[in-house]
């Protein structure tokens, strides 16, 4: 018995043009029809997801922010992890201290440290997906994409904390040469802050959560407050932000574009995200919860 479907947004849902292709949204809505409800589970904030969302014609819950934040179909926040305001700040420190890209993420929206970055960032997640295009095409688009229009911009991230009050949820970092530079630091981070959770949604970034505030407890939660059983849910997803989630779900299905050491944690593995994975990893667990 299938109760709950969750899937992950980028390189899950999304195809490689970062659009929810028509046989995933009509996976999703043979679901609706037979009583069970979607839920998204991603990195991205509401209006980055509510987006896409809109565009596909699908009303759902977001869990966003990597399991730190739970928005209702209509936005409204029913919970949300903070990250303490010291740590955040200490972290942001260390960042500018390196010079390193940075985003950071509230309740109200995404904020990043460099508009120009930003878009170099979206232009390499797009060309990575799509390298037939050409770097000029993948920054055009990308400067044009709602993942560059609808966030803010911040000269310095550390007043959202200081001058406007807010609770961050969640950062990111970005850099080039990842494994000489902000992977070093996550170890640093990591040890220092033990009350965080510190994981990555592509092979450029690290982010940095509350340590209660990822996919898979998101999911357990969401569970208890429904009346779902975890053995019941189907879960798919493509990168390590996804790997908690994928160890807790009954029916856990790993992209076949996803990472080789985030399949060790699924029970399934279904088709690319450019090949329709998510539509096919539905009916698969359909079909077995039938069989059983």
């Amino acid at each position: 018995m299938i109760e709950l479907i969750v899937s992950d947004m980028d390189g899950t849902l999304l195809d490689e043009h970062m659009d929810i292709p028509q046989e995933n949204i009509d996976a999703i809505m043979h679901t609706y029809n037979k009583g069970i409800p979607f839920v998204v589970c991603t990195g991205r904030n509401f209006t980055e997801a509510k987006v896409k969302l809109d565009e596909a014609g699908i009303r759902c819950p977001i869990v966003g922010l990597n399991g730190s934040i739970l928005f209702d179909r209509n936005g409204k926040v029913e919970y949300e992890v903070d990250i303490e305001d010291q740590t955040a700040l200490d972290i942001l420190d260390k960042g500018y201290e390196a010079g390193y890209y940075m985003e950071a993420m509230t309740s109200k929206n995404v904020y990043s440290s460099s508009r120009e970055q930003r878009i170099l960032a979206i232009t390499e997640l797009i060309h990575g997906m799509n390298p037939q295009m050409s770097l000029e095409e993948a920054r055009t688009r990308a400067t044009q994409s709602n993942e560059v229009t609808t966030i803010e911009y911040r000269e310095d991230l550390r007043t959202l904390v200081t001058e406007e009050g807010q609770a961050i949820i969640k950062i990111t970092f970005v850099d080039a040469d990842p494994d000489n530079t902000i992977k070093p630091l996550a170890e640093e981070i990591g040890a220092l802050y033990p009350d965080t959770h510190i994981t990555s949604s592509f092979k450029y970034n690290i982010e940095i959560n509350h340590a209660d505030g990822t996919k898979g407890k998101a999911i357990e939660k969401y569970c208890q407050d429904h009346g779902y059983h975890i053995d019941n849910v189907v879960a798919v997803g493509d990168n390590f932000n996804d790997v908690s989630m994928l160890k807790a779900a009954g029916y856990s299905y790993a992209m076949a574009n996803a990472e080789a050491e985030v399949k060790k944690h699924a029970k399934y593995e279904t088709t690319s995200n450019y090949d329709d994975g998510v539509a096919n990893a539905i009916y698969h667990a359909l079909k077995l919860a039938d069989s059983q």
